[in-house]
């Protein structure tokens, strides 16, 4: 486990000036654009170089309260992001916007936005087809649905379903806590771990209505007390894994195309038996682009958990623990080549870049890291 010092946030304005020299100058040759939600009040972007994973130090590219969470059109050069008015005395109301992606200089331009029906969404996503925006409001206890024009414009809210329940941690399970919205990869149904009540909620959905109808109980059941947080995608569609917050575990669930079905075949721990570090909560995990490793990041530990998958169960097995070198690690993001790992650690502010080796899944401190204030969310763009 490597160890690397962490970053500080240096003043915008003493740095704006030479900012903008030296990213017009880095920028010429850049192929890829990466986002950086945050807990602040602006979308952050910088240039990406995907041979040696140097990140361009980040400027703002759009201002919004607190756009935690972002998501890419599929075909589009649009961004979505969920956020909220911040103001002092400003209604409490949150809202998706759309922005137009200048492919060239990674600016963001607001098309048009929409209602979120909380006081802030913690996540949002599109389908495969771009008709559908969905959002979870973690506070309010729902999930909600909204339209997506042809040309990525916002619709109208279409869908608002409440979830209800609760479950055994006495402080974070008293109500519902919808965390995450997950499209399947049939782009049939839509998936929601809700971290107060330990279930998957799933959702069917008409791509094009934009209607969410919720599926027949039983939900997925997970154990009492684990919290279900966020979740991907095997690349083969067969496999589904779904980090679980409070009890720092992943489990591995396989998933039936056509009937939505979910069924966990293995929990593990994204921690040493050992373990007896600072208290624990995890939050991200996503396959790699190979298909052959999954990662998950802990907070408080302060790591991200490397796992090698089984090629023909989809099972777990652990390889290593490597330190995110800052302060919990709240996002992170595979390269679209999966050459490389950005880690967002929210509390230290900074992002810090990582080697992958495609061939044991293992990460390397590229000695690569930037500042960025609270990030929370990491997305990848192909430049022009």
């Amino acid at each position: 486990m490597s160890l690397l010092g962490s970053s500080r946030l240096f003043p915008i304005s003493l740095v704006v000036a030479a900012v903008a020299v030296a990213c017009s100058e880095e920028e010429r040759t850049v192929k890829h654009w990466v986002y950086f939600g945050t807990g602040a009040s602006h979308i952050y972007v910088s240039a990406f170089d995907p041979v040696s994973g140097q990140v361009v130090t980040p400027r703002e590219a759009a201002e919004i309260g607190r756009p935690g969470f972002l998501a890419i059109h599929p075909s589009a050069d649009i961004l979505y992001a969920v956020g909220r008015d911040t103001r002092e005395g400003s209604p409490p109301e949150g809202f998706a916007v759309a922005f137009r992606i200048d492919t060239a200089t990674g600016d963001l331009q607001e098309i048009n936005r929409g209602p979120t029906a909380g006081r802030g969404a913690s996540h949002v996503a599109v389908n495969a087809s771009a008709t559908v925006l969905a959002a979870v409001n973690y506070g309010d206890g729902n999930t909600v649905s909204l339209a997506l024009k042809a040309d990525g414009r916002i619709g109208e809210l279409v869908s608002d379903l409440p979830h209800s329940g609760s479950s055994a941690h006495p402080q974070r399970q008293t109500g519902p806590h919808p965390h995450s919205a997950n499209f399947t990869p049939d782009d049939n149904f839509l998936i929601v771990p809700d971290l107060g009540t330990d279930e998957l909620v799933a959702y069917s959905v008409d791509p094009s209505t934009a209607r969410l109808a919720r599926r027949p109980d039983p939900q997925v059941k997970m154990a009492p007390g684990s919290g279900p947080r966020h979740m991907t995608f095997h690349s083969n569609g067969r496999w589904a894994y779904v980090i679980n917050e409070l009890a720092s575990t992943i489990t591995v669930l396989e998933y039936a195309t056509g009937t939505g079905a979910l069924e966990p075949v293995q929990t593990i721990s994204t921690l040493p038996g050992d373990y007896d570090g600072p208290a624990n909560t995890t939050a991200e995990v996503l396959v790699h682009p190979n298909g052959r490793f999954l990662y998950g990041s802990n907070r408080g530990s302060n790591t991200i958990a490397v796992f090698a998958i089984e090629p023909s169960t989809g099972r777990l097995s652990p390889r290593e623990l490597e330190s995110t070198g800052g302060d919990w690690p709240r996002n992170f993001r595979l390269s679209p080549d999966g050459a490389f790992l950005l880690v967002a650690n929210q509390r230290s502010d900074d992002v810090h870049v990582f080697r992958v080796d495609s061939q044991t899944g293992a990460l390397t401190p590229s000695g690569d890291s930037v500042s960025v204030p609270g990030p929370m969310c990491v997305r990848f763009v192909p430049a022009q």
